[in-house]
């Protein structure tokens, strides 16, 4: 399997070490210069060589705006699903829009194995970390906490785009070029142990520095938390999703952000986990697919999609504040205006929101309906519908309620992490509402196709059905 070539090693023996952010006035997280490389041999001996190599992992994933952990999912699901339509041709996206993708697609490929080297990534942090007689306690839980989280945040994903996936948790790259498909319910029992384990390393504040004393950049105890709380909310686990989701709700530091400007800005105070961009002439992957930035032929690459444009509500102030329009050529075009900036300028405004509180208040929303508590559902799902300027829900019974909580999800996080695409497959509405909006929707496109690459260099790997 080349996507498991142990990623530590990728340059001749060596390791970038991340600038740290006492040594860096503009950016948390910042590219190094290329003669900052230590031998793979010292990444582990001290506190800062080690902290350096977690930092290494966030570099690379922000180094590449469309992989999975940076605008690949927003994009790539929003494409598959009813959100978002190309304005122009480009068959290897209009393949994600069409749901005709193919194993040698580069972008869906992409997707995949991009990724796996990241878990690589962690699998050394947890092998190395702990027999380290350089780096402190605290520290070391830290980074193992910290491995565990990204880890089953790459398998959450994965297991969720491409269904059974290898389950790779070791760094022996012989054993790990064989592995077979795991079965999603064994992906999901490592995701829900790592993030327990990582709520038990990871401490409750975030780590920061004077020059960035409000950063979220580095996940806490809470980021585990929130994303425990989706994961149980994916397993049909009511009553431990509405629990993560209230110890995070009942944390004072999070509060939704009563002006939707300021949702996405990296001083978020909603923003439970952000990652910042890396490269000082780019932003957010999001900012720089969706924002225009030819003022002459302002025409997107992308445009809202009716299905979603038909969605909202009269009066919701997300459709003014998350949405830009620009005309040309006697078109107009409706796009994604989450991010609002497509270069970094001004600098560190926006950062990449991965998790954040609203999505915790509909978790609980959810999940308790589905106990039957309407009215505790109703006052959630309400938090949500008054910031967005409209009334509350008239919802008074499971069934509308839960159809209530589903549309506010459409709405509010809509071109975000792929969370549409995602949801239509986990409350099972998928084909009835894409065979409704796209010409040729088979049930069998609900998957993504495991990269031919791979399958040529594992022949225990057994293609998803319809490719």
């Amino acid at each position: 399997m080349c996507y498991l070539f142990p990623a530590f090693f990728r340059t001749s023996l060596c390791l970038l070490i991340c600038i740290f952010p006492f040594y860096s006035c503009s950016k948390l997280i910042q590219v190094p210069p290329p003669e900052n490389q230590i031998s793979a041999a010292d990444v582990f001996s001290t506190d800062r060589n080690a902290t350096s190599a977690i930092i290494g992992i966030y570099t690379e994933i922000m180094d590449n705006s469309r992989s999975l952990l940076n605008g690949g999912m927003s994009l790539y699901g929003g494409l598959s699903s009813d959100e978002l339509r190309r304005t122009t041709t480009f068959d290897n996206e209009d393949a994600f829009t069409r749901n005709a993708l193919s194993s040698q697609n580069p972008l869906c490929s992409s997707l995949y194995t991009t990724s796996y080297p990241w878990i690589y990534d962690c699998n050394t942090i947890l092998e190395k970390v702990p027999s380290s007689t350089g780096i402190s306690t605290a520290v070391k839980e830290s980074l193992q906490g910290e491995a565990r989280f990204i880890r089953a945040l790459i398998f959450f994903y994965l297991v969720n785009l491409y269904g059974d996936i290898p389950l790779v948790t070791t760094t022996d790259y012989n054993a790990n070029s064989q592995l077979p498909r795991a079965p999603s319910s064994l992906i999901y029992q490592q995701i829900i142990a790592d993030l327990k384990e990582a709520q038990s390393l990871l401490p409750e504040d975030y780590i920061t520095t004077s020059a960035f004393p409000n950063a979220r950049i580095r996940p806490n105890k809470y980021a585990a938390t929130a994303l425990l709380a989706r994961v149980y909310l994916y397993q049909r686990d009511w009553v431990h999703a509405a629990q993560e989701a209230s110890t995070v709700i009942n944390n004072n530091v999070y509060q939704l952000e009563t002006d939707l400007n300021k949702v996405f800005l990296s001083e978020s105070r909603e923003a439970i986990w952000e990652l910042q961009p890396v490269h000082d002439n780019i932003g957010t992957a999001e900012g720089s697919f969706f924002v225009p930035s030819d003022t002459v032929n302002p025409r997107p690459a992308y445009t809202l999609a009716n299905p979603l444009l038909g969605s909202f509500e009269a009066g919701d102030l997300r459709l003014r504040y998350w949405t830009g329009s620009s005309r040309t050529d006697s078109s107009q075009y409706t796009y994604p205006f989450k991010y609002k900036l497509p270069t970094d300028t001004p600098l560190n405004r926006e950062c990449n929101i991965v998790l954040r509180l609203a999505e915790q208040y509909l978790i609980r929303s959810e999940a308790t309906a589905q106990q039957g508590n309407i009215a505790a559902a109703a006052a959630d799902l309400d938090r949500l519908r008054h910031r967005a300027g409209l009334s509350q829900t008239l919802s008074a019974n499971q069934a509308d309620l839960l159809d209530a909580v589903r549309h506010e999800r459409q709405i509010e996080f809509f071109a975000e992490w792929g969370h549409r695409w995602l949801d239509l497959k986990r409350t099972r509405q998928i084909d009835s509402i894409l065979a409704a909006d796209k010409l040729g929707w088979t049930s069998q496109a609900a998957l993504y196709p495991i990269p031919f690459t791979e399958l040529l260099h594992n022949d225990k790997l057994i293609q998803n059905p319809g490719y």
